[in-house]
């Protein structure tokens, strides 16, 4: 893959890390991306992201997240790698928005709202322990 396609970004676990985080995947969209398509990969990868740092390291513990962008003829590709605890995303069954407003619990509307927009993969990485939560934003979205 040629370089303008693909970058990593290395960050803290650190919620404060967040406004890097998205000005640095803004700037790697570019600006051919539509501006609709650059909220939406936003709004899933800041969702998620603050999910790994604030599900997945309960505990004050510094540990780096290594975020892969890439550039695809026909996709947005982003793999997030971290050493927090392990949690599938693609095994939990959404709740529909209505019963989740009317169950009145905190969280999943957010979960649930990027596996509309975009397709998630998860693997639990062995060694060294870790996890690996591939997003996919197809271009034909766009079309």
């Amino acid at each position: 893959m040629k370089p303008d396609n693909e970058k990593t970004y290395i960050f803290p676990n650190d919620l404060d890390s967040l406004s890097e985080v998205r000005k640095e995947v803004r700037s790697f969209l570019g600006e051919k991306c539509p501006d609709l398509t650059k909220g939406r990969i936003v709004f899933c990868l800041d969702e998620v992201i603050t999910n790994v740092i604030e599900h997945g390291f309960p505990e004050p513990k510094e540990s780096e997240i290594l975020l892969t962008m890439q550039n695809r003829s026909k996709e947005w590709k982003f793999i997030i790698n971290d050493k927090g605890i392990s949690f599938d995303p693609t095994k939990l069954k959404s709740e529909t928005w209505k019963e989740l407003y009317e169950s009145g619990a905190d969280g999943g509307f957010g979960l649930r709202s990027v596996k509309k927009i975009m397709t998630i993969k998860y693997k639990r990485l062995k060694s060294p322990p870790g996890n690996k939560l591939t997003l996919i934003y197809s271009k034909e979205a766009d079309e």
